[in-house]
């Protein structure tokens, strides 16, 4: 009877230690998703704002253009508020 409560004790170690094992092997496989979903969540959101700059060029083709040219030296844009008050009066 003594050698099989040995027996039994090393039996549970044993399932003990690879039951451990099979946690750690689980671990680092959840890392390694969870790692791998972060990566495509973080290239989603560039390709994403990648979409969105090029949007705003493709709906106004001609916003860089404008910004570019040069305003010829005799034209004044009026200042706003002068602009407002002759509107007004």
């Amino acid at each position: 009877m003594a050698g099989d409560h040995s027996n039994h004790d090393n039996s549970n170690a044993a399932t003990l230690q690879a039951a451990v094992l099979e946690i750690r092997r689980l671990q680092t496989q959840m890392a390694a998703i969870e790692a791998e979903r972060a990566e495509e969540r973080e290239r989603a959101k560039r390709a994403s704002e990648e979409e969105e700059g090029e949007g705003v060029v493709d709906s106004q083709p001609l916003a860089q253009h404008l910004w570019e040219t040069q305003v010829l030296e005799g034209i004044k844009v009026p200042h706003l508020p002068y602009f407002m008050e002759k509107q007004i009066h």
